[in-house]
């Protein structure tokens, strides 16, 4: 491909040989994580966690309030009542924790996905 071809941003799922792959082959492009992908693995991991569908959707709304954070600041804010509000879900805690925050948050987070501007948008999120 000619260098004026290349993708300055790629959007993938979280398939680890897809993601080591755009670092050898696209080493200048940012690598961002598709959030309805993230969403629908939190739903399948952690909503059978909860009793009700109502603290399900509760949790959900806390999850998405840190996903759609624009700040670092209010990134950290939202973590923080996550999981205050959800201490009793320690399992669910620790699964969007370790599985998705503390290893991708600059994947997927507004706080760090908004700073992409490409083809005119604002931001990734379109």
């Amino acid at each position: 491909m000619d260098e004026k071809f290349l993708p300055s941003v790629i959007v993938t799922d979280r398939e680890l040989a897809l993601m080591n792959a755009i670092g050898i082959v696209f080493p200048t492009a940012r690598h961002l994580l598709c959030r309805w992908h993230i969403s629908k693995n939190v739903t399948t991991n952690c909503k059978k966690m909860f009793e009700g569908n109502e603290k399900w959707q509760k949790f959900l709304l806390g999850w998405n309030t840190v996903v759609y954070s624009s700040t670092e600041e209010e990134y950290l804010d939202h973590c923080a009542t996550l999981v205050k509000e959800f201490h009793t879900y320690p399992n669910a805690i620790n699964y969007v924790n370790h599985t998705w925050l503390e290893p991708y948050r600059e994947k997927f987070v507004s706080a760090w996905t908004d700073t992409c501007m490409h083809l005119g948008n604002t931001s990734t999120n379109r």
